[in-house]
């Protein structure tokens, strides 16, 4: 992979991993019994997932 490449793939992951952590924070300060938090709680797991994907595809590329 490039130079390039690697450079956005490490910005989209540090973007979803930053989305995730303040989704986290927002989860923490809902009601937990309410519809909201089960939602925002899918959320986080989601982007996280997603963040992961991209650090495992950095890691295969040797870098991170």
């Amino acid at each position: 992979m490039t130079d390039l490449v690697l450079k956005e793939l490490r910005l989209r992951h540090a973007t979803l991993d930053l989305k995730a952590e303040r989704l986290r924070c927002e989860w923490r300060t809902v009601p937990a019994t309410g519809p909201r938090a089960a939602a925002l709680g899918k959320r986080v797991k989601s982007v996280q997932g997603q963040a992961d994907d991209y650090a495992a595809i950095i890691e295969a590329a040797g870098e991170l």
